[in-house]
């Protein structure tokens, strides 16, 4: 029920990382700035919205190519009003809201080998402000409004090669989908308005990468994980750049709970079939003052690309608190259809059906309209 509920509050824009691969693009990093992809887009990643992944195509640059920027500035921004229609065996039925989901401004300065990036904006919510938030959100949530989820410097000489940055991001982990509300990003870490403080190192290749990070607990705000730790993430490209194949492990401490994780991730493009599949599995192990318990995180998936500017996405999931008591199993099944009409504006539906063990199903109708600057 929470995760549905959580659903209310999508995050920020997010790159697709099912472009990876399926575009011609082998690493996220060829369209993003950061090292492991997401945010800010570069000029390379702005041509290809407008040329290659919008239907009618269009100019992907900044405020359609109108403010030519200069190459020190990078400017983009988001916006996402959304319709929510959901059934979490709520006694008062279904619930169904329209409201503003995301404002976002991005913007990155650059000087010499370093840049200092950023986003800040409104928070968008359904909820009302007299009503429970979780514990990771900003509190008091009266006045958290106005919010940076990111923001770091970085050392990057070069698009391949060695970088280092520190402040606040997610960690390089898993699939890192868009979607946070999927059990392999809200049950690891990495929810909605969870990125953490970070001093992150990483080597990025043709061939593959490797992102090492260390994180910590918002002391500023309080938001998020209280825990800190490490994370390590590893992919390496195969078969043409066909494949991808990682490895990850995370270990995180906080007041009398450990928690440690290790998994692999997977992704395969079959240009026959215009399908991209992906998958991934995470083993938990939780240690606390009271007994430990493994568990298990999982997803799989594949994203078809019938035509320019469309994707179709089936994803299922399974999450298990406790591998010894069979009771504690949930699954999921969630649709998405992503369409990219004209640069800059992107249609999404999704459909998201949850099966707790034991339990009622809970469903989750979503549709949003995004605009990018």
């Amino acid at each position: 029920m929470v995760a549905v509920v959580a659903l209310a509050a999508q995050p920020q824009a997010h790159a697709y990382s099912q472009w990876q691969l399926s575009s011609g693009s082998v690493r996220c990093s060829q369209c993003h700035f950061a090292p492991a992809g997401g945010g800010l887009l570069t000029q390379f990643g702005r041509d290809a919205m407008g040329d290659d992944l919008s239907t009618f195509g269009g100019n992907g640059r900044f405020l359609h190519g109108a403010a030519p920027l200069p190459a020190w500035l990078a400017v983009g921004g988001d916006l996402r009003g959304a319709y929510v229609a959901q059934a979490v065996q709520d006694p008062a039925g279904a619930q169904q809201a329209v409201f503003p989901m995301q404002a976002d401004l991005l913007a990155r300065i650059s000087v010499g080998d370093f840049s200092l990036n950023g986003t800040g904006g409104l928070r968008g919510q359904s909820r009302s402000n007299v009503d429970l938030v979780p514990d990771q959100n900003f509190q008091p949530l009266s006045t958290s409004r106005l919010i940076s989820r990111e923001h770091y410097l970085m050392w990057r000489p070069a698009t391949l090669g060695p970088y280092a940055r520190a402040g606040r991001f997610y960690a390089p982990f898993g699939l890192r989908l868009a979607e946070h509300i999927l059990y392999v990003r809200r049950d690891l870490g990495f929810n909605q308005l969870e990125e953490s403080y970070n001093l992150s190192f990483g080597q990025v290749q043709e061939s593959g990468e490797l992102h090492i990070t260390a994180f910590f607990p918002d002391v500023v705000r309080h938001i998020g994980g209280r825990t800190s730790g490490l994370v390590v993430y590893a992919e390496h490209r195969l078969g043409d750049d066909a494949a991808v194949l990682g490895a990850q492990a995370k270990i995180e401490i906080g007041d009398g709970v450990t928690r440690a994780i290790g998994g692999l991730v997977a992704k395969g493009f079959a240009p026959a079939l215009k399908t991209l599949f992906f998958a991934e599995t995470d083993g938990v192990r939780l240690m606390t003052a009271v007994g430990d318990s493994n568990q298990f995180v999982g997803a799989a998936g594949a994203s078809l690309f019938p035509w320019k500017g469309t994707m179709l996405t089936l994803i299922g999931e399974r999450r298990q608190t406790d591998l010894r008591v069979r009771d504690t199993a949930t699954n999921a099944a969630t649709a998405l259809i992503n369409w990219l009409p004209y640069a800059h504006v992107e249609i999404q539906v999704m459909g998201r059906l949850q099966f707790p063990a034991g339990g009622d199903v809970a469903s989750t109708f979503l549709a949003q309209l995004h605009y990018t600057l």
